[in-house]
């Protein structure tokens, strides 16, 4: 019997983050730099590992920049819509009776 051969992993989120030092009302709090390695390892049993690799490939191919883009521009339309109908009508006077 010869075993398959392992799966690549796939890089799920790596996150650096620098020197931070923070005063909270008197509660001092120093961190070093940081950084933060999640892999998904696919393969027989590893569950996790699979679900994530398949979630992680679904945006392969995907210009993700022109794609957010569009929808923020899309969302700044439907605002600008929205506040033209807000005051773009005329002022009326209300009625004397």
């Amino acid at each position: 019997m010869t075993t398959p051969p392992p799966q690549t992993p796939c890089p799920i989120l790596h996150l650096e983050l620098g020197p931070l030092d923070l005063n909270l009302l008197g509660l001092r709090v120093q961190l070093n730099q940081v950084v933060l390695d999640i892999t998904a390892i696919p393969g027989p049993g590893n569950l996790l590992g699979n679900l994530l690799c398949a979630i992680a490939g679904l945006l392969d191919g995907v210009d993700l920049g022109s794609t957010l883009g569009r929808l923020l521009q899309g969302l700044i339309d439907a605002l600008i819509r929205l506040l033209e109908g807000l005051g773009g009508g005329t002022a009326t006077a209300p009625a004397r009776p």
